[in-house]
């Protein structure tokens, strides 16, 4: 009889593994994540739920600060995070789930600059360009000829170069997509003049590195079949819905 019981213990136990809801965790991150009332919606979390349908696997979204999210995601095995950007420095601490959106930087001028054109790096350079200081923006300009003392205006954050641009001491910014349509006029007075994809980075679905091996296999199967259907309106390059 002590065997019949183990059995029924085993699968027991079987159950109650299935029953229990995948628990992940994420900020207000909009267009990526954000609350309308109780809802949860956005680029990212629409992607997350297909995900988490196609695994058929029950789920919950606990939505916190990001240094709280980003914690218990780093201590808690099986708990998942989004939209977390990969970097080298994170490579090792957390399980790679899923590719969600990229963050695409791009360089802007002001909307009334007809006389801005550029397609490319190299045609960059013969323009004066701002950008946040301490980031990879500024890093990536500096490796590829700007200089302060010629075409490089470094500022402390970035809500200043625009109105840099507005007083005519900078011709392009170097900022996120993001940051644009958050601005208070959705960067109508902006206009994108190229995409730095040498700084295009991806926000993905990750996991505590201890994660069970079958939950994360399960889930990066699931990734597969959602993109084998369509390729999430995000990640379409030639379209991007920014």
């Amino acid at each position: 009889m002590r065997w019949r019981h183990s059995i029924w213990l085993t699968v027991l136990c079987s159950f109650w593994l299935q029953a229990a809801p995948v628990h992940l965790v994420t900020e207000v991150f909009p267009p990526y994540q954000q609350q309308s009332g109780d809802e949860l919606h956005g680029w990212s979390v629409d992607i997350v739920r297909q995900i988490l349908q196609a695994a058929k696997l029950p789920y919950q979204i606990d939505v916190m600060p990001w240094a709280r999210a980003y914690k218990t995601a780093g201590s808690e095995p099986d708990t998942l995070i989004f939209s977390l950007l990969r970097t080298e420095d994170r490579e090792s601490q957390f399980a790679w789930v899923a590719p969600l959106c990229p963050m695409r930087i791009s360089f802007y001028t002001g909307a009334n600059r007809t006389d801005v054109k550029a397609d490319n790096i190299n045609a960059a350079l013969k323009y004066v360009v701002g950008v946040e200081n301490g980031q990879a923006n500024y890093r990536y300009l500096r490796e590829q000829g700007f200089r302060e003392s010629r075409n490089l205006v470094v500022v402390g954050h970035n809500h200043q170069l625009q109105q840099m641009l507005e007083l005519g001491r900078i011709d392009l910014m170097l900022v996120s997509d993001v940051y644009v349509a958050q601005l208070a006029n959705q960067g109508k007075q902006l206009r994108r003049v190229f995409t730095a994809h040498a700084l295009e980075k991806y926000l993905f679905l990750a996991a505590h590195p201890a994660t069970k091996p079958a939950l994360l296999q399960q889930l990066r199967q699931a990734w597969q079949q959602v993109k084998s259907q369509q390729t999430p309106a995000c990640q379409q390059v030639s379209s991007p819905p920014f």
